[in-house]
């Protein structure tokens, strides 16, 4: 299956990123930029790298024959009028999280009005070495900032859980997962379970883990695929759509 990092492992990258911009900030600001503009490269190699990774396909020695193919099904999926209600919301949570990244600029010119020199004021009166306040100044703004940014973006991201959909306009099921678009490879594992809709003709994988992980499979044929999904093993969701 197409792996997102948890919550907690997206945390953790975030305090030890907060602690190395913060050291650099402090200790070597001359050389600030510099190091920013190769962590930032090294951000983009990995997740290029994570991309691929997710996008991988198996030999097709190991898929086999395929049990069932749909090449219509954005076709179908147009067909669905709920489908427009669906994507509309999906598109404001996205647009919301798109908003998370211009906040940035607001929130740091904003501590450093009103909080940065009042924090340095108390830190410096009860801690006694430059060093260690210049340090915590720039690690308490980072973490401030941090926190507001991580409490909002869980915040949008429980209500696009129940928005966020992946459409594939193509898609080959096989024994071993789906392939979606000719690009992205979905394997069937414990964690996806599926649910259907007959009359919007489609059938929905979820992730048991991660809520926002939907892939809805539109169809003609909702009942075969559904029954392919119970030949292959993958077991129905316990929820209701």
């Amino acid at each position: 299956m197409m792996k997102q990092p948890s919550r907690k492992t997206t945390i953790l990258y975030g305090q030890l990123s907060i602690l190395f911009i913060s050291l650099v900030t402090a200790f070597i600001p001359q050389y600030y930029t510099y190091v920013f503009i190769l962590y930032f490269i090294v951000i983009m190699f990995f997740m290029f790298r994570t991309t691929r990774k997710m996008s991988k396909m198996p030999p097709q020695k190991e898929l086999g024959a395929s049990l069932f193919k749909e090449n219509a099904a954005v076709k179908i999926a147009m067909t669905d009028k709920l489908l427009t209600a669906e994507l509309k919301k999906q598109f404001t949570a996205s647009m919301s999280m798109l908003m998370l990244t211009f906040l940035v600029f607001i929130l740091f010119p904003l501590y450093r009005s009103y909080v940065y020199e009042p924090m340095h004021e108390f830190l410096s009166s009860i801690i006694s070495s430059p060093i260690v306040v210049n340090f915590l100044d720039f690690f308490i703004m980072y973490e401030v900032i941090f926190g507001i940014l991580t409490v909002l973006r869980i915040v949008i991201m429980n209500k696009m859980s129940q928005y966020n959909i992946m459409l594939p306009q193509k898609f080959v099921v096989y024994r071993k997962g789906i392939i979606s678009n000719d690009r992205f490879f979905i394997e069937f594992s414990k964690d996806l379970c599926y649910t259907y809709d007959l009359k919007r003709h489609f059938v929905e994988l979820r992730s048991r883990s991660n809520k926002s992980f939907r892939v809805r499979l539109y169809t003609n044929s909702t009942s075969e695929l559904v029954n392919k999904m119970k030949e292959i093993g993958v077991d129905p969701c316990e929820e209701k759509i």
